[in-house]
């Protein structure tokens, strides 16, 4: 009989320690969207002009002693036609971090990862976000979407398509992050391998980390990242952010810089951005103030700088109405070789202007 009752309080110990929960959650988002340039306009609907849409399922697994085992998969979707997004961005979606990989059919290449945590802190491994992302998107008041996104994040594609890596997710990434403690500092560090063949050069390796610090209504941010490229040289990245929350107001700053080094190739990027979120009536005013400066070996100096002003307008804690405004002004800005910097689909010249707008809904669940 003892052993019957020891045999029992044992089962149900382990079904307890093993408790598990699966979670599916995501985004709607779709919003008009006009952009009018100096060569072309664009006006139709987009999706993900507040935040972005998606689809996900996130689970954990109470491992016991403090133990947990947890796994997120998220999807993209272009809520506008319910397909899969297609990504232009050859280090934004690739299997490697340097190669191009579109795609168009449901993928879970926003966030796919498998992990453990504990009071030493997490460390997860697959494809996730990086931690200059993660500084970028902490520091703009756009939150890296529609036509109000950071400078900093959107012409780092187009500064070095294999490299843009730097500046949003990379796959094969394995990041450790420590557990919040009393000291308000929290640190994360990650590196994804360079899986080529032992017969080729390195390259698609990428290594990076975040130091912050948050003290009640302050926080601030330094991150920092490579990605190994053999062709156009190693890119690097190092930025820092900083805000601090008034209730009335909360302004925020980052400054950014991109390296790209190879012999005849050299170049920078450097980018500055000031913003401020504010409580308004049963939602939020947003606006910002960027600019980014390139010069390159082979390409003439120039420089885009952007203003975005916007409001969110809350119905509920889950959905919301939202419009944003943007005026671009390109001098002798290249995206690429023959246009500038544009938001909205809208054309720009190297030395020409875009304004965008948004007006649109968005729910979460």
């Amino acid at each position: 009989m003892k052993l019957k009752l020891i045999a029992i309080a044992s089962l149900l110990a382990t079904q307890a320690y093993a408790q598990s929960s699966v979670t599916a959650y995501g985004v709607m988002d779709v919003g008009y969207v006009k952009g009018t340039g100096d060569v072309a306009s664009w006006s139709g609907l987009a999706s993900g002009r507040n935040a972005s849409s998606r689809l996900g399922f996130r689970g954990q697994e109470d491992l016991g002693g403090g133990l947990k085992a947890s796994f997120v998969l998220e999807a993209d979707i272009a809520a506008d036609t319910g397909t899969g997004v297609t990504t232009p961005f050859a280090g934004w979606s690739s299997a490697d971090n340097k190669s191009p990989s579109a795609n168009g059919s449901l993928q879970f290449n926003r966030v796919s990862v498998v992990g453990l945590s504990g009071d030493w802190g997490a460390v997860t491994a697959g494809r996730n976000y990086t931690p200059t992302f993660l500084l970028d998107f902490a520091y703009d008041p756009f939150a890296e979407n529609g036509a109000g996104a950071s400078l900093i994040t959107m012409t780092s594609a187009y500064f070095n398509p294999a490299g843009s890596v730097n500046h949003l997710r990379a796959s094969n990434l394995i990041s450790y992050t420590t557990p919040a403690n009393s000291t308000g500092l929290n640190l994360m560090l990650s590196a994804a391998p360079s899986e080529t063949s032992s017969a080729v050069p390195k390259e698609g390796g990428f290594t990076g980390g975040k130091v912050g610090y948050v003290n009640g209504k302050f926080m601030a941010d330094v991150a920092w990242s490579k990605t190994k490229l053999v062709a156009s040289g190693d890119i690097k990245t190092t930025s820092a952010g900083a805000a601090y929350n008034f209730g009335m107001i909360k302004p925020m700053f980052e400054y950014s810089r991109d390296e790209l080094g190879a012999a005849g190739a050299n170049a920078s990027k450097k980018g500055y951005l000031a913003g401020a979120t504010a409580p308004l009536g049963p939602g939020e005013a947003r606006i910002s103030y960027s600019k980014v400066e390139k010069t390159a070996d082979n390409a003439l100096s120039g420089n885009v700088t952007q203003l975005a002003v916007g409001y969110v307008y809350n119905l509920s804690k889950r959905t919301a109405l939202y419009a944003t405004y943007s005026h671009v002004n390109n001098t002798n800005y290249r995206n690429t070789p023959t246009a500038g910097y544009s938001v909205g689909s809208a054309v720009s010249s190297i030395n020409g202007s875009v304004n965008g707008y948004d007006l649109g809904i968005r729910t979460s669940f």
